[in-house]
């Protein structure tokens, strides 16, 4: 009656603030044991890659050439409006001002002068684009002149001089890689040579451990 009552008292236990695992029934019945859990690998190549991350984007953070200043950006849109603008707005008003003074009997446009006239003010205001950006100043501290033609220049040059840079990086990367394959190469060979001098294998050993075992 004892062993009766001892057993219903621990299955009224569990379910009371107890769990299975934590009881003393459970823990005679049970014989698996958890498992601890497994560390997690690598702990120091994720810090050093999350280091590294950081490291890169604080240098595209405080790198002056990636991040454009207000006070450029604003003469820069406001040289395109002037330069962009004003051809585009005379290409949309060269038809109706064309039709007026013909309807008026002023002076008679043919319609394809009007037609080359319109054409070219809009290729003078896509070209107004690209240059009202590259005469502006890129100095905060100096506005330049209204026309810009020695900002356009000293721009154009920097422009090229970046080019051929990233020309010379890329080539040399070529370089660098192609004498890292050259390097390679010959290891590789004295690996597949070294192979076939020495064609040695377990399949080869068994027939002579065999022989020796009769």
């Amino acid at each position: 009656m004892a062993s009766k009552t001892d057993s219903d008292n621990a299955k009224s236990k569990v379910g009371f603030g107890l769990d299975a695992d934590d009881s003393p029934v459970a823990d005679a019945g049970s014989k698996k044991k958890a498992k601890p859990k497994a560390a997690p690998k690598n702990t120091a190549k994720t810090a050093k890659a999350t280091k590294k991350t950081q490291k890169a984007k604080g240098r595209k953070r405080s790198d002056p050439t990636s991040v454009i200043p207000k006070v450029v950006s604003n003469r820069m849109i406001r040289r395109v409006g002037i330069f962009s603008g004003l051809p585009t707005l005379l290409a949309f008003l060269t038809i109706p001002t064309s039709y007026f003074v013909t309807e008026q009997g002023w002076i008679d446009f043919p319609s394809t002068v009007v037609l080359m006239t319109s054409v070219s003010f809009l290729g003078l205001g896509l070209v107004g684009v690209s240059y009202g950006i590259v005469s502006a100043s890129w100095d905060e501290d100096i506005k330049g002149s209204w026309l810009g033609m020695s900002e356009f220049k000293l721009n154009l040059g920097r422009i090229q001089e970046r080019r051929r840079i990233q020309k010379e990086q890329r080539k040399r990367l070529k370089a660098d890689a192609a004498k890292a394959d050259s390097k390679s190469a010959p290891s590789d060979l004295a690996d597949s040579n070294a192979a076939t001098t020495n064609p040695e294998s377990p399949s080869d050993l068994e027939p002579q451990e065999q022989s020796a075992d009769l």
